[in-house]
């Protein structure tokens, strides 16, 4: 409002202070007109806010929206076969989101105990960038140690002996990369039930492939055992399925009891070999592996291999999906064992089993 002599101020005060006045108009003008900025200013701010936070909205739902539509891709390294743990393993995953033809790629690798092959598959996987490798057996598993990048990570199963054989630290604390199940199974449990089911043996020949590090260390383990119970040992290192075979021959008539190891030699064909010559020269097999209890052989205390394979594919979407180190994450063994007892075996060779005396058993016909 502009001062005037209009205003209730008598004329002759208003031009007597005239300038006073005006200085003061002057004054409020310039007060309004900084209101006026101030307002202006924190309308802008206020505008710019809600525009930059409509922005993050919208890109964090884009995000989100990638994350989502991340279509995992996991190298499977196989090494001789076991489909039961893929199936355990792949079971797992789809249990926990990651849904094959959706949004995770298996890229499958089989390189038959043929460690260049091996090399070859690794290599391949590195140069497709996949996010994870999941690795069978203690030999397949060092060479995906050795080629794959430190950063990316390496569920395994089937390894014995994953500290012993330098893949992790230990169970509780991989220290890098590396997590997964073992096939381990405690060394009493062989020797208790060789001593339910053969009270009288004196005598076991054990097969192992020679220079297989997790089956050389589970046979001298199973050795200092049966020494301390009175039963002597043969330790059999064969190299071929075939020289496997010989051996067993050669050595049928010397011992009460075969036994094998949970090596790729046995597992890869070996084990079907001794259950001929168990077969026609009637001993019993006490086993390490499931399929060849399934096969022939007479018994044995065994980790299923669906069983671990569903545990690594548990371990495989922490890693993924919740962003979980390898290292953060526990490796595993299935604790107790299964006691799977052949029924044809038992008959054949004239063997009872005590009642009540093996609760966590299992017949295979």
């Amino acid at each position: 409002m502009v001062i005037n002599s209009s205003h209730v101020i008598p004329g002759c005060i208003y031009w007597e202070f005239r300038n006073y006045f005006e200085e003061i108009e002057k004054q409020k003008n310039k007060f309004a007109s900084r209101l006026l900025q101030i307002f202006g200013g924190i309308m802008m701010k206020r505008v710019i806010l809600i525009f930059a936070l409509c922005l993050l909205q919208t890109f964090g739902a884009s995000t989100s929206e990638a994350k989502d539509n991340k279509v995992f891709k996991v190298g499977i390294s196989v090494w001789t076969g076991y489909p039961d743990s893929v199936r355990g393993f792949k079971e797992s995953m789809t249990a926990g989101g990651l849904i094959e033809g959706k949004n995770i790629e298996y890229i499958f690798g089989q390189s038959g105990i043929d460690k260049n092959k091996q090399r070859q598959i690794v290599e391949s996987f590195k140069k497709a960038k996949v996010d994870l490798v999941y690795s069978l057996t203690t030999p397949g598993t060092v060479i995906a140690k050795e080629i794959m990048p430190p950063i990316t990570p390496i569920v395994f199963s089937i390894v014995s002996y994953p500290a012993d054989s330098g893949l992790i630290d230990s169970f509780e604390f991989s220290g890098n990369n590396l997590v997964g199940t073992s096939n381990y199974v405690e060394f009493k449990n062989y020797v208790k039930l060789l001593k339910t089911m053969l009270p009288n043996a004196k005598k076991l020949a054990i097969f192992h492939r020679k220079g297989e590090p997790n089956s050389k260390i589970q046979a001298a383990n199973i050795i200092r055992l049966l020494k301390k119970e009175g039963i002597d040992t043969i330790d059999m290192e064969p190299r071929t399925v075939d020289e496997m075979h010989r051996l067993a021959i050669d050595v049928a008539d010397k011992v009460d009891v075969f036994m094998t190891t949970t090596d790729t030699l046995c597992q890869g064909g070996g084990e079907s070999a001794l259950i001929k010559v168990s077969r026609e020269k009637k001993i019993p097999i006490l086993s390490s592996n499931k399929n060849g209890i399934a096969e022939g052989s007479t018994f044995g205390p065994v980790a299923d291999f669906y069983t671990l394979g569903k545990i690594s594919g548990q371990m495989a979407v922490k890693i993924l999906k919740e962003k979980i180190k390898p290292y953060e994450i526990e490796s595993q063994l299935q604790d107790p064992p299964l006691i799977l007892i052949n029924k044809k075996s038992i008959k054949s060779i004239g063997i009872k089993v005590p009642e009540g005396k093996l609760p966590n058993m299992m017949y295979l016909e």
